[in-house]
């Protein structure tokens, strides 16, 4: 039960920052940020899995591994996007988060492109253009 420990890491940075928000407002944004810190070091963890679990689909229906590649890059670009736009939103700076996520949205749509061209010629291939 991994999410009990992951979920009491939360509550307790939670607790801790707000206690420590009345006398040191600097000191609760650290607290949350270490707090953050290492659930996403348990999360890094939980990669091998998934990464099992990816290439297992992959030898199942035999998509090509660069797909597969893509898929990976876009989901941690969504997980680290969402990381820090998260911190930088709760420690004021929501400008800065607003800036992270529009970089991420350009990215997600850089790194997508040859999928997009994959399904263009597999359409192109099946009315004969």
């Amino acid at each position: 039960m991994d999410i009990v420990k992951i979920a009491m890491i939360g509550l307790a940075g939670v607790m801790l920052a707000l206690m420590l928000r009345q006398q040191k407002s600097e000191y609760a944004l650290y607290i949350s940020l270490a707090a953050a810190v290492l659930i996403l070091v348990f999360s890094a963890g939980r990669l091998a899995a998934v990464m099992e679990t990816i290439q297992k689909i992959e030898a199942y229906i035999r998509i090509d591994s660069a797909m597969v590649k893509i898929l990976v890059k876009m989901i941690g670009i969504t997980y680290v996007a969402e990381f820090a736009t998260g911190i930088c939103r709760d420690a004021g700076f929501g400008a800065l988060g607003n800036q992270i996520e529009m970089f991420a949205r350009l990215s997600l749509m850089a790194v997508s492109v040859p999928v997009l061209l994959a399904l263009l010629e597999t359409v192109e291939g099946l009315f004969g253009a």
